[in-house]
């Protein structure tokens, strides 16, 4: 309980009406809205604004419990329902605010209203806001602290309480230098090899015929574990053992057109000073039907190797293999394992829930199928 109590919190969050229902919403995101279902959980966001120690919170979400705080009726709050269809309201250190313009009156500054000051008494500005929200008034079956940390935690988890201001544990993240230079190679295996395993795994079948890995040699054919096929032959801008192919993948003329069923391009795209030319190219060389698999990691330090000159992220993904027939794209990645990209954390550190977690908003490897 006391490693409990030394937790602090602000909370974090935006929160829109939509279709009569509250929701939880993130600023820019490709995440989903997640639904507040209940009142305690618009209590909680409340009191954190304000009040950051656990026992303290605790303690104000029991005197709201019981009625023992002033709970007033603020005539002045109504003038704002009208705002509430459009409008967002925004949770932060010491701050309400409803910005009634959605995200443009954050970014333009224009028709926000500051309601804190009708707060910081009673905790109950967003419940008398959102009095009209069909909530589940759960506040007597959080009858003890235990009751009371569960929420907090599930709130934490969504993403809506975070560490209080200043008070972050960077531990061994709080240096100038990575963890590893290596991207990880020194402590296990990099976390975009995990991603692009499972990437593999995945599509391994559907690799076959002909066979062309651009930017490869004989060990990455071997670590990739991918079907052999009919034949396969390695492209390569140097020559090599193993290398069948030496040429530049941004012209066209070095590959027969339509002479491959698969072609594979694994963590080669970003050094390609443009990657579209190198797509229209494997375009050209696939047979119709043939299938490109390709690879990019999206959060991962410089590596010049020889230059480093994109992150194509899944949007420009999307973008460059538009021409193609189909296409499957597949995004790993979440803000743990993007922090251990950089850093060089090793997939071996990290639990299997924390690298298979998934937020679209931090890839760390972006691949895509894409049929001719």
């Amino acid at each position: 309980m006391a490693n409990s109590l030394a937790k602090t919190y602000v909370s974090n969050a935006f929160l829109k009406i939509e279709n009569a229902n509250l929701y939880g919403i993130f600023a820019w995101s490709q995440k989903e809205a997640d639904l507040i279902p209940q009142k305690s959980w618009l209590i909680l966001l409340e009191i954190f604004v304000y009040e950051h120690s656990l026992e303290k919170a605790y303690q104000l979400f029991q005197q709201v419990r019981n009625n023992s705080l002033l709970i007033k009726k603020n005539e002045e709050l109504e003038k704002y329902q009208q705002f509430l269809t459009e409008g967002i309201i925004q949770l932060g250190e010491g701050k309400i605010t409803l910005f009634a313009r959605g995200f443009r009156s954050f970014i333009e500054k224009d028709m926000l209203f500051e309601l804190g000051e009708f707060s910081q008494n009673y905790y109950q500005v967003l419940p008398q806001l959102f009095q009209k929200i069909a909530l589940e008034d759960d506040l007597l079956s959080i009858e003890t602290f235990t009751d009371f940390i569960q929420v907090v935690e599930n709130l934490e988890k969504m993403g809506f309480l975070s560490p209080a201001i200043a008070q972050i544990n960077w531990g061994d993240l709080k240096r100038p230098m990575p963890i590893c230079q290596a991207f990880g190679l020194t402590r296990g295996t990099p976390v975009d090899r995990y991603y692009l395993s499972q990437f593999i795994e995945k599509v391994y079948p559907q690799i076959q015929g002909n066979i062309l890995e651009i930017g490869g040699t004989p060990k990455d054919k071997d670590f990739y574990q991918v079907n052999q096929g009919t034949s396969y032959k390695i492209l390569n801008i140097e020559a090599g053992p193993g290398v069948d192919i030496v040429g530049d993948v941004h012209d066209p003329s070095i590959v027969e057109p339509e002479s491959f069923d698969s072609i594979i391009i694994f963590n080669v795209l970003e050094h390609c000073y443009a990657p579209w030319i190198a797509v229209e190219n494997i375009w050209k060389w696939l047979k119709p039907g043939g299938k490109c698999f390709a690879m990019v990691p999206s959060a991962i330090r410089v590596h010049a190797t020889p230059q480093d000159y994109w992150r194509p992220l899944p949007d420009a993904f999307v973008y460059i293999f538009r021409n193609f027939s189909q296409q499957q794209l597949s995004v790993y990645g979440n803000p743990i394992t993007a922090i251990a990209g950089y850093q060089g954390i090793a997939t071996e550190e990290l639990t299997q829930a924390e690298l298979d977690a998934f937020h679209p908003d931090y890839p760390v490897a972006t691949c895509m199928v894409a049929q001719k």
